[in-house]
């Protein structure tokens, strides 16, 4: 009888340390999902995922997407985006067509604060995504690495140029630039 009863107490223990585990392990889907043309009945999404080693509530930020193959949900992480000084933000996500091929845009946007400093300035970082040869979602880097897609917006420890303004940091500004540079 002893060696029931601790059998059931070991197994009720067990079965609470997976439901723990499950629950803090999930990962929280923070924007979308949103349709994409690039797959058929495929869809985006953005979500929290667990670091390894979580600073200051900071989690990373997952890219992925979710598409069926065969008869078969197929979810890949096309890309990752990381705590850089600052929590890490998807501040916008769009789709624009560049030469008849479609993309995804995803702006990253990290807000920096050093109160001591007097610095209160957002960095903005933009990618630019689309399919390779081989049907995969890749990111394009000719176009990510465009000088316009990467700025801060803001007050900065700088004494020639202590106010920033970053004119690229919203998707309209982004689809008039796209327009007319890559069009």
């Amino acid at each position: 009888m002893k060696q029931l009863i601790t059998s059931i107490c070991f197994l009720i223990s067990l079965i609470c340390s997976f439901t723990i585990y499950a629950q803090t392990a999930h990962d929280e889907v923070i924007q979308g999902p949103f349709k994409t043309d690039l797959y058929p009945g495929g869809k985006i999404y953005f979500e929290k995922i667990n670091n390894e080693k979580i600073i200051d509530d900071c989690r990373n930020v997952a890219f992925m997407l979710e598409y069926k193959q065969d008869n078969h949900t197929i979810t890949d992480q096309i890309d990752k985006y990381y705590e850089n000084g600052a929590c890490v933000e998807i501040a916008s996500v769009f789709f624009a067509k560049i030469k008849n091929r479609n993309y995804i845009f995803v702006m990253q946007k990290w807000e920096i604060s050093l109160r001591a400093a007097g610095v209160y300035s957002d960095i903005y970082e933009i990618n630019a995504y689309t399919k390779n040869k081989e049907g995969k979602l890749v990111i394009d880097t000719d176009i990510s690495s465009d000088p316009n897609f990467e700025g801060v917006d803001g007050i900065v420890d700088d004494d020639e140029h202590p106010r920033r303004y970053y004119k690229y940091k919203t998707a309209a500004a982004i689809k008039k630039y796209l327009k007319q540079k890559y069009q």
